[in-house]
This record gives C-alpha cells, sequence and structure tokens, in this order.
C-alpha cells in the first residue's frame, strides 16, 4: 500500500505582508466613502433643521402678518434684573417661533414681559437657557452644543459698508456694487428680518419696524432668511488675524444662545479677497461642510450655497430690497 506524504502549508511572512498591505489600502479607500456618508447624514439632517426653522418663521408671519424680528430689544435703562418691568423686554427672534415647531412648552415657560435672561423672573437658567433637544443645532460642527444653549442658524439684518469692518474695501476695489453711492443707512442694505429697537436714550433712533412680504420687494424666493453660523462660543476661522481652531472663547464669541436678543450678525468681514462666508463664526456666516454652508430663502428653500460664490451674488440674497437678484 502506498503512503501518501501530505505537506503542510502555511503563509509566508511576505504573503502575510501583501495581505495586510491589501487591506490597508482598501481601508483607505473605503474610510473617505464612509465620512462622505457621514457627512451626508448630518447635512440632511443641519439641513431638515434649517428648514423646520423657516417654516416656523413662515407660520409666524401667516398667524401675524408680519415676520418675527431677528431681535426685540431696547437701549437704556431700566437695567437687566433691575426689578422694574421694561418697556420693551430683550429677547432674540427665536424665541417667539418657539409655539410653531411644537416647543409651546418652552415658550408657555418664558414670560416676555421681561427680559430673556431675568433671573428675579421665570426666565433664568431653567428657561431661556434650556436644551431644545438640538433642533437649533447642525451635527456637522462636532461640538457639544446643547449644554450650552446654543443656536447654530442666525439672521442677518444688513450688510455693513461703512467703518473698519465693513464690506467698503470690496466696493473700493469694484468687487462689489455699491448701488451707485446707496449710503450705508438706505434700507437697500438690510435683510428682511430686522431687530424690533427701542432707544430709550435717543427716540429718533426707535426702529419698530414690522417687516410683511410687501416690504420683500426683491421677492420671497431671491431672499435668505437664516444662515448658518455653528459651533459658538468655540472659535474658528481667522479673527482679528488670529487663526482659531476650536477654542472656547466666550467673551469674543459671545453671541450664541438661542435665548439671547444679540444672537443676530451683519455681513461685515470678508477674507481670500472677496469671500464672504467660511471666513470666522464670529458673527459671521460660518459652516463644517465642506466647501460652502446652508441658507434658508424667505419662501422656505434650504440650499447650499459654494463659499466661493460671488460678493454681488451673497449681497443680493441678503438685502431685501436692493433691486437686485441673487442668480
Amino acid at each position: 500500500m502506498r503512503r501518501l506524504d501530505y505537506q503542510k502549508t502555511a503563509f509566508t511572512l511576505v504573503e502575510l505582508l501583501v495581505v495586510i498591505a491589501i487591506i490597508g489600502i482598501l481601508v483607505a479607500l473605503l474610510l473617505p466613502a464612509v465620512q462622505a456618508a457621514r457627512e451626508a447624514s448630518r447635512r440632511a439632517q443641519c439641513q431638515n433643521n434649517l428648514k423646520n426653522l423657516t417654516l416656523a418663521a413662515l407660520n409666524f408671519e401667516s398667524a401675524g402678518g408680519f415676520f418675527a424680528p431677528a431681535s426685540q430689544a431696547r437701549l437704556g435703562t431700566p437695567a437687566t434684573n433691575s426689578g422694574i418691568k421694561p418697556e420693551l423686554s430683550r429677547h432674540n427672534g427665536l424665541t417667539m417661533l418657539l409655539p410653531h415647531f411644537e416647543q409651546g412648552n418652552a415658550f408657555q415657560s418664558i414670560d416676555l414681559d421681561w427680559d430673556w435672561n431675568e433671573n428675579n423672573r421665570s426666565n433664568n437658567e431653567a428657561h431661556t437657557k434650556q436644551d431644545l433637544g438640538g433642533i437649533l443645532i447642525c451635527p456637522s460642527s462636532g461640538v457639544v452644543q446643547e449644554e450650552r444653549h446654543a443656536t447654530d442658524y442666525h439672521a442677518a439684518i444688513r450688510v455693513d459698508i461703512v467703518g473698519a469692518d465693513s464690506l467698503d474695501p470690496l466696493i473700493d476695489a469694484g468687487l462689489l456694487d455699491g448701488k451707485n453711492g446707496t449710503p450705508d443707512s438706505d434700507p437697500a442694505w438690510d435683510g428682511m428680518l430686522q431687530r424690533d429697537f427701542l432707544n430709550g436714550n435717543d427716540p429718533t433712533k426707535t426702529d419698530r419696524r414690522r417687516i410683511r412680504p410687501g416690504h420683500v420687494t426683491d421677492g420671497l424666493s431671491n431672499t435668505w432668511m437664516y444662515f448658518e453660523s455653528v459651533a459658538k462660543p468655540f472659535m474658528y476661522g481667522v479673527h482679528d488675524g488670529v487663526s482659531y481652531s476650536g477654542e472656547e472663547d466666550r467673551s469674543r464669541n459671545n453671541r450664541f444662545r438661542w435665548g439671547n436678543y444679540n444672537t443676530w450678525m451683519t455681513i461685515n468681514d470678508f477674507c481670500n479677497t472677496s469671500q464672504l462666508m467660511n471666513c470666522n463664526n464670529v458673527n459671521q456666516p460660518f459652516g463644517f461642510h465642506p466647501g460652502g454652508i446652508i441658507i434658508s430663502s424667505a419662501d422656505g428653500t434650504v440650499r447650499f450655497y459654494n463659499e466661493t460664490i460671488d460678493p454681488n451674488v451673497f449681497v443680493a440674497g441678503i438685502t431685501m430690497a436692493g433691486s437686485e437678484l441673487p442668480q
């Protein structure tokens, strides 16, 4: 009877290294796809949150006949926590929208007769600073925001073309249309969400406007409502010549609480010659989506816009009566 010899086989070191190299290459090829899929999911959630906020603003207008302001504020006495009921309390316009996107209980807990942070009343840490469950947070930012009572969505009330922080250099360089010398004070530079503002020291500077659809002469579909400016109070981008990447600084980046009446922005900064977004998140449009941010329009549409958008198109989208249309 003939014996059969069975030769034992095993991976050689070279073969094992080849297999490891192949696995490494496959993982390297797969990771970008996984990260892209995750970001696509986060971006979709971010877009949905902004969509719901914009629909809430439109529902508010349908019920009241005018759009909720960017903020309700006053200058002068009485001071916050004075115990004296003010003629006009300080609140973010977002607070007024709470009943219109299933936050009625949160809204009922806030006393609009008193300032948003009036600790002697009901507007304390448990109310106007409460966690809203992430409805105003973009998950793409990657930082914990809920416990900081933050919002990633902001109104831009106007475009500034005069002053040290303004877009005047773009006009001087011929990169932005100056509207034939239209002054900075002209409503042609205003966004559609304004401040409901009372100046107790100078009544001539009081502005109690109620913006209605008829005031948006550029058209609701051509006028932007809310912008991303995410991850506050953490600092990102380049601000005052200093680069930031995740430092929490509440003194310089203090416009982040959803209840704060100062949580609005003006468009007054740029970078890379003429770029108007993703320069920094200190009172400017800023997001973590690759290449741009998400913006909502006054007709309820929500779109992603590239950060290299022409400044004329960007300004046209912000202004509600500038007689120009974004392309």
